[in-house]
């Protein structure tokens, strides 16, 4: 069956290639709508009910996230395109939310399609769309996307005090005494969480350090978290986490 798709992109060159690389790629990806300012994707992503959209971050007269306030039924997968952007990138990494970076490489795409194509199947849209504006709006209190294993939940990242590892699923320990078992590994948690106040004190421990309520000294130490846990901190990680919190 074939997979409804729409391009919002407004360069021709860009258009052009990833319909030659959906073609190699995914022939079953069909692109039943292209537009290339926001008025007009808003009213093909209405009209054509996609099941995916690519979704070019600078299109025309405004921007990607612009078609997307404006929709009222968000449930498609989404690929976003972008030049490099930090904030951006920052803000899709903690939405989930897959991205391709101009020009777009084929085997970047397959990654992404790869993605999409599993949560297709499994009935599983996960639908980070919410969760990405959110973290665009200028919001201090960012959301982030966390894959279970019966989908995703999104969650404050400030309500995370600390996350352990358990093989290759990960366990968050919430502020409200609550806890999410994920089914991503502790390595990908800290390269989306340790740039900011997060902070990988063992080989199976981060924590946020926002929520560090005493630092015991020893070889490595440990911290006492708000909750009143204790967790050891490795002695090779201690003199970087001392610097990290006291800087």
């Amino acid at each position: 069956m074939a997979i409804n798709t729409v391009i919002i992109e407004d360069e021709e060159k860009s258009i052009y290639v990833l319909r030659e690389f959906l073609r190699q790629l995914a022939p079953d990806m069909e692109v039943t709508g292209v537009a290339g300012h926001v008025e007009k994707a808003v009213r093909i992503i209405e009209e054509k009910a996609p099941q995916l959209v690519f979704l070019d971050i600078r299109i025309g007269n405004g921007l990607g996230f612009d078609v997307l306030k404006q929709l009222e039924k968000r449930d498609f997968e989404l690929i976003c395109i972008t030049a490099y952007d930090s904030y951006a990138l920052e803000a899709f990494r903690y939405s989930a939310i897959d991205y391709l970076l101009k020009p777009i490489g084929i085997n970047e795409l397959a990654e992404a399609l790869l993605r999409v194509r599993q949560r297709l199947t499994e009935r599983n849209t996960h639908n980070g769309i919410g969760a990405l504006l959110h973290n665009l709006s200028g919001h201090p209190n960012k959301k982030i996307s966390i894959p279970t294993a019966q989908g995703y939940e999104f969650v404050d990242l400030e309500n995370i005090i600390w996350c352990r590892s358990d093989g290759s699923y990960t366990t968050l320990y919430l502020t409200d005494g609550s806890k999410l078992v994920s089914s991503r590994n502790i390595g990908y948690y800290e390269d989306l969480l340790c740039k900011g106040s997060f902070f990988r004190i063992h080989h199976n421990t981060i924590i946020n350090l926002h929520w560090i309520k005493s630092y015991i000294k020893g070889k490595g130490g440990y911290v006492v978290m708000s909750n009143q846990v204790e967790l050891e901190v490795s002695y090779r990680r201690k003199a970087e986490f001392l610097r990290r919190l006291m800087p």
